[in-house]
């Protein structure tokens, strides 16, 4: 069963806060940071009252690329896409599986939400082609 992690505001999500609750993750999502961190990307953790937990909004420069949530089985990557920016999205070379599962993914208002639980390295290369793609939208 997946649960979501990180839900006391007084515990930030610090390094070794992350280590702890991702377990044989934590390897893939510092690999994950050090990527991001050669591309001037960084993470914003925030505590939100609404959902009651902390999400790491992913930011390049002020643009937000997607938000990152830690659960049980790994950590989630959500990339929010509109009706214009999303056939690019579906052009990727990435799993067809994540683009089938977005396509049946339901909009949030406008927005049509990729999910991607990175749980393998495979999964990870290909949230990165995303998080590039997205990266270069105006």
């Amino acid at each position: 069963m997946e649960n979501q992690l990180l839900l006391d505001p007084a515990v930030k999500p610090e390094s070794s806060v992350l280590e702890n609750a991702l377990g044989k993750k934590y390897g893939l999502f510092m690999d994950f940071s050090n990527k991001l961190n050669e591309q001037n990307l960084f993470i914003e953790w925030n505590y939100y009252n609404d959902g009651k937990s902390w999400l790491g909004k992913l930011l390049f420069k002020k643009k937000n690329l997607c938000w990152i949530s830690v659960w049980n089985t790994g950590f989630k990557v959500t990339i929010f896409f509109t009706e214009k920016t999303i056939s690019g999205f579906h052009e990727l070379k990435i799993d067809d599986e994540i683009k089938n599962t977005a396509k049946n993914t339901k909009q949030t208002g406008k927005l049509i939400p990729v999910i991607l639980l990175i749980g393998s390295k495979k999964r990870l290369n290909d949230c990165l082609k995303i998080l590039e793609y997205k990266k270069q939208l105006k």
